[in-house]
């Protein structure tokens, strides 16, 4: 377990998360975003498929009666059912394996990145705030229900399948989208724009430019995928975020299979504020929870480090390899290079080392002996009386004469 701190804060911040990986390229997330289309389209056909000739085999219906049943629109969305409830919801559920598939071939950071910057999903998280989602997400869902549109007869339209089938399905489908607009697309965007804020904005935007609603509703959908966008930021993962959709989706779903509430594509202004309100009230809660506990700072591994050591190992390696191959070609023994090895430190304070010269004059004794001392001072006695006598005699030169005072004069010093 580690634990994010001021001093790795920035570098597991959820928004940018991806560029501190070492094998980031700012073209792998189109990279990633273009393959995961194209398996997800793939995996939904199939599914599509299997359904439709699944259930045609069962109730005697075609694949297009079958895939007709599901409806195409918010309008006449039908999740009663088993067949109804897998295409709606089991459709946007394979986002998470297209996603994982489209990671597996790119390469650039490990899966677990995609639902935190604390080490990958964290399932005690996601159930602890979907608790507190009952006070703030459930209760004013069913209150503001209960006074716009009043509680109907009960009219129980789930089967027990499709009861089931949502049960299972209906957190996938949000948790899906958690992992591709949160995950993939706001972390793409954090990684090339290095500014959060903006990144929150505008995969809110996308997200709800991708839901077919009035305007009206198109706000509404901006207000969540802003709350979405600011949770998964402040818990720096996709758990709380993801929670607070389940708590969102279920709960619609729920009253639909009673005969309580019907999805329509034409959103009032009083559900547009409602939902305004709701969110950003999840959003004071959490910001909250960020400054008065650390449950968003604690984590079971550091996928950072712990990629990126792999990545540096790796890049050692193929650099040792080339380095054996070009000494081999200049008939040289291989050798392989450490890069991980740390470089010595040398101190600038180290003294220059003393002159050759100064060392040995140091080093030889000061004081001669007393036998030399005689010796010298007689040489320099027979000396100077030859000198004087030369310098005296109408031979001598000048200078010799002078030379002779000189010796004179310093013969004090032997």
């Amino acid at each position: 377990m580690f634990y994010i701190d001021e001093t790795n804060r920035k570098q597991h911040c959820y928004v940018t998360y991806g560029r501190q990986f070492l094998r980031y390229k700012w073209y792998k997330p189109l990279i990633t975003g273009l393959l995961f289309l194209i398996f997800y389209v793939l995996f939904a056909v199939a599914a599509a498929l299997g359904v439709g000739y699944f259930g045609g085999a069962v109730t005697g219906q075609t694949i297009m009666q079958i895939l007709s049943n599901a409806g195409t629109t918010y309008d006449d969305l039908n999740v009663n059912n088993f067949f109804e409830s897998v295409l709606n919801l089991g459709q946007v559920a394979l986002m998470i394996p297209a996603l994982f598939v489209a990671r597996l071939i790119v390469r650039d950071r490990p899966f677990s990145s995609y639902s935190s910057s604390r080490g990958g999903w964290h399932s005690g998280l996601f159930f602890r705030y979907l608790g507190i989602c009952v006070i703030t997400v459930v209760i004013p869902l069913l209150i503001h229900e209960y006074f716009t549109e009043g509680f109907k007869p009960l009219d129980i339209k789930f089967t027990l399948a499709g009861f089931l089938a949502v049960l299972v399905l209906g957190p996938l489908q949000c948790i899906a989208e958690e992992y591709v607009f949160r995950g993939l697309l706001m972390q793409t965007l954090g990684s090339w724009i290095r500014i959060p804020v903006i990144a929150v904005i505008l995969q809110a935007v996308l997200f709800a430019a991708s839901h077919p609603y009035n305007w009206t509703g198109k706000c509404a959908i901006l207000a969540s995928g802003l709350g979405f966008g600011m949770a998964a930021w402040i818990g720096r993962g996709i758990e709380l975020s993801s929670a607070i959709h389940v708590a969102n989706n279920m709960t619609a779903f729920i009253l639909m299979g009673l005969g309580q509430e019907h999805i329509q594509t034409e959103v009032s202004r009083e559900n547009m504020i409602f939902d305004i309100c709701m969110y950003s009230a999840n959003v004071i809660v959490l910001f909250i929870l960020s400054r008065k506990t650390d449950w968003f700072n604690k984590g079971r591994k550091d996928d950072l480090t712990i990629a990126n050591d792999k990545e540096t190992a790796r890049r050692a390696r193929k650099a040792g390899k080339k380095a054996g191959k070009k000494g081999a070609s200049y008939g040289t023994e291989d050798k392989v290079i450490d890069f991980t090895a740390p470089e010595p430190v040398v101190s600038k304070a180290q003294p220059a080392p003393a002159a050759p010269e100064k060392v040995e004059a140091a080093e030889k004794p000061a004081v001669a002996t007393a036998a030399e001392n005689a010796k010298a001072a007689e040489i320099i006695e027979i000396t100077d009386s030859a000198i004087d006598a030369y310098s005296t005699s109408a031979d001598a030169p000048e200078h010799v004469g002078r030379t002779g005072g000189r010796v004179a004069r310093n013969k004090d010093k032997y």
